[in-house]
């Protein structure tokens, strides 16, 4: 059985039509109010394809799932759901993205749509697996970019004391930082309300406040230090590309591929070891391993690979709900280097210097077009790396007796989303302690067969780095 909740009234969702659910959750009486684009925003449409693809289309969608134990109170879960709205402005925005320029159009706080189902037992399937199961259909449902709120929630229960809550965002307005904040908030708006009494959370800066502070330092002459850093950084410098197979189609296939590998967690182990006798960090020691890889691959010792980050470099909007992924592009040399340590500690130094001096990724581009020149080559194609860390890991939510985040074997179950092109490799450690590799692909452009290729080389420089740094990296 399926039904949905809006404003606290069940209602059978046999025979609800779009237009129904849009009118039970746009605000009819007050006019939205309109802000300028952050960068992050700006970039995003710059990747908009027009159609169900690129970052504004309905399967560009975040999900966050929580196994809850005990019987969840419908009425507050929907009232915490409401609460967490009117928290965050980002969550009811829209993106107009036919104006010039375009523009954020933030309404007023809408109630979240709820969806409950009652999930019977499925012979020869634990409930574990049933839930992993669910995440793809949660993942795969529509959250559109073009009506707010561009969140909703199911809850599939297995009994009164036994279900899976999802939360499901729009990319387009949310991040992986952000989909832990709204872990965070929900929980505690759940726990407060169920106790009669206010909500235990920190003030929060709005995100169009933090699109307007960021416009105003990018014009700031305290910036200048910044742009002077990355004029010396990418002068002569030209973005890496991954070699291809087939150039460059004339249109992009969906869903695009996904390859999936594993590094054990006694090399994992060894290589957070290394990042601490290094004073380094985890992403330090993969990024001076990609290096490597990219040096084997492609005969370059002079590298700039482009890498994902949190882009929440101001203390006052750590706790804002919003679109903040940036790219940086980390240059590195690796001539004159001996040994695998010594990699090491020019990444280190690469590292600190490009994020202490972050621009936002469209600021980038537009300020420096040779540096992106190299994507005019149709024999390479576009390549980006993000590392990935789950703030909730082993962090009980306070939604009826305690909610948890699944996230082993996550990866197995979820899709590979859409990209403009090229491929994103994305690394996560499970709670096991080895390390996830997901690499996002377009058929058009890439065999498996070489990607294959390239996930065992990695795996092969990364164990023999963290074995034995001092030893000659050209062997590795």
């Amino acid at each position: 059985m399926a039904y949905v909740l809006c404003d606290g009234e069940r209602i059978d969702s046999e025979g609800i039509g779009e237009s129904h659910m849009k009118a039970s959750s746009l605000p009819l009486d007050q006019e939205p109010e309109r802000y300028p684009l952050s960068f992050a925003q700006e970039w995003f449409v710059t990747l908009d394809q027009g159609d169900d693809g690129g970052a504004f289309g309905s399967r560009f969608v975040m999900v966050t799932p929580l196994r809850v134990t005990g019987r969840v109170d419908l009425a507050v879960l929907q009232g915490a759901l409401d609460d967490v709205i009117a928290r965050h402005e980002l969550l009811r925005t829209l993106v107009v993205r036919d104006a010039d320029p375009p523009y954020q159009l933030v309404y007023p706080p809408c109630p979240v749509p709820l969806e409950v189902r009652d999930v019977p037992p499925v012979a020869g399937k634990s409930r574990d697996l049933v839930a992993l199961e669910l995440i793809v259909e949660a993942q795969s449902g529509m959250v559109s970019a073009r009506e707010v709120p561009m969140v909703r929630a199911l809850l599939y229960r297995f009994d009164d004391r036994d279900s899976v809550l999802f939360l499901a965002v729009h990319h387009s307005v949310s991040d992986g930082w952000s989909m832990q904040v709204i872990g965070r908030d929900l929980g505690a708006f759940y726990a407060a309300r169920s106790a009669g009494v206010p909500a235990d959370l920190p003030a929060v800066r709005q995100y169009h406040e933090y699109s307007q502070w960021q416009r105003a330092m990018a014009t700031s002459t305290a910036e200048d230090g910044a742009p002077r850093y990355w004029q010396d950084k990418l002068r002569g410098a030209r973005e890496f590309t991954m070699p291809n197979d087939h150039g460059h189609p004339e249109s992009y296939s969906r869903p695009f591929s996904l390859y999936r590998f594993d590094i054990d967690a006694d090399v994992m182990a060894r290589a957070a070891a290394t990042a601490a006798a290094t004073r380094g960090t985890l992403f330090t020691v993969l990024l001076a391993a990609w290096y490597v890889l990219a040096y084997q691959i492609t005969g370059a010792t002079d590298l700039a690979i482009r890498a994902f980050t949190a882009g929440r470099n101001e203390q006052e909007f750590l706790d804002t709900m919003g679109l903040f992924i940036n790219v940086v592009p980390f240059r590195t040399s690796l001539d004159g280097c001996t040994s695998f340590r010594d990699i090491l500690t020019r990444t280190r130094e690469t590292f600190i210097d490009s994020v202490v001096h972050e621009l936002p990724v469209a600021v980038i581009e537009q300020s420096f077009p040779d540096f992106i020149r190299s994507r005019e080559d149709t024999r390479t194609s576009q390549f980006l790396l993000e590392s990935l860390q789950s703030q909730l890991d082993d962090t009980v939510i306070p939604i009826a007796e305690g909610a948890r985040e699944i996230n082993e074997r996550l990866e197995e179950t979820s899709e590979p989303g859409d990209i403009p092109s090229g491929m994103v490799w994305s690394m996560s450690v499970k709670p096991s302690g080895e390390l996830s590799n997901r690499v996002i692909f377009n058929p058009g452009e890439f065999d498996e067969s070489t990607v294959a290729g390239w996930a065992s080389g990695f795996r092969r420089i990364l164990a023999g780095a963290v074995a034995d740094p001092d030893r000659d990296w050209k062997t590795l």
